[in-house]
C-alpha cells in the first residue's frame, strides 16, 4: 500500500494504491494550501509526494517528496528542469504499456507532451497553455471579453452567435488541433507509439476509440508507486 499525493497548481489529489496499482479508497481532492489530508493518512503506509506546484510543504512531509534526482527506471535525456510530474506520468504509463515508445499528453493548468522512446529515454516535449489558461488569457489581455470556465465546444464552421461561444470554440478547437499535430508527429517518428491523455481536463479530449490513444486518469499516482517500488528494490 502507498499514499500517492499530487500537489498540483490548482488542487491537491490524494490517492491510496495497493501494490498492483489499484485504488484502495476513492481519490480525494483538496484546495492547494489545505494540508488537512495529512492527518487522515494511515501512518503504516509509505507516503510519496509529487510537488508539481513547488509549494511550501510542512517540514515532516518534506522527506516524502520525490525529486528529479531520485532513481528512475529510465534515462533522463531532457531538460534538467523538467517537472517531476511529467516523469511520474510517463512512468505510470509505462506500467500500462511495458515496452515500446509512448507519449503522455497531460491536460492540466498547462498542456504538456512527454515522450518515452523504445530505448527508455525520456525526451521531454512541448508545453502549451491549458484550457482554463487560454480562456483567462483572453479575458486578461482583452478586457472587453468575459471570464469563462471551460466548456467543450466543437468548431461550427458556419460561425457562432455569441462572444462566449466564439471563445469556447477557439480555446477547445485550438487544443484539439495542437494535440493532433503532436500525435501525428510522434506517429511519423515512432510507428506504433502508444499515446496516453491524462490530467484534469483530459476526459474532454481523450479519444479512447482511436487506435493507440488511451484515456488514463491516474498516471501520476501509478508513477509514484512505480518509482517507490523501483527505489526500494533496485
Amino acid at each position: 500500500m502507498i499514499w500517492a499525493i499530487e500537489l498540483g497548481n490548482t488542487r491537491t489529489k490524494v490517492t491510496c494504491l495497493d501494490a498492483s496499482g489499484a485504488s484502495i479508497v476513492d481519490t480525494c481532492y483538496f484546495a492547494p494550501e489545505d494540508f488537512s489530508w495529512a492527518q487522515d493518512l494511515t501512518p503504516s503506509f509509505p507516503l510519496r509526494i509529487a510537488n508539481t506546484a513547488q509549494r511550501s510543504v510542512p517540514e515532516h512531509l518534506q522527506i516524502c517528496q520525490v525529486e528529479l534526482s531520485a532513481p528512475w527506471p529510465f534515462q533522463l535525456d531532457c531538460s534538467p528542469t523538467i517537472g517531476v510530474d511529467r516523469c511520474l506520468a510517463v512512468l505510470g504509463a509505462r506500467q500500462l504499456h511495458p515496452s515500446g515508445p509512448l507519449a503522455v499528453i497531460s491536460c492540466g493548468t498547462c498542456m504538456t507532451g512527454t515522450l518515452l522512446d523504445d530505448q527508455n529515454r525520456l525526451s521531454g516535449g512541448p508545453i502549451s497553455p491549458g484550457w482554463t489558461m487560454r480562456l483567462r488569457a483572453m479575458a486578461h489581455f482583452a478586457p472587453a471579453l468575459p471570464v469563462l470556465s471551460p466548456e467543450g465546444s466543437p468548431l461550427t464552421p458556419r460561425g457562432t452567435r455569441s462572444t462566449e461561444s466564439s471563445m469556447q470554440q477557439g480555446a477547445f478547437a485550438g487544443m484539439v488541433a495542437e494535440m493532433e499535430y503532436w500525435i501525428q508527429a510522434w506517429q511519423r517518428e515512432f510507428p506504433g507509439i502508444a499515446i496516453f491523455i491524462t490530467g484534469g481536463d483530459g476526459p474532454a479530449f481523450a479519444k479512447p476509440s482511436e487506435s493507440g490513444i488511451f484515456a488514463a486518469s491516474n498516471l501520476e499516482a501509478l508513477g509514484l508507486l512505480a518509482q517507490y517500488l523501483y527505489e526500494k528494490h533496485r
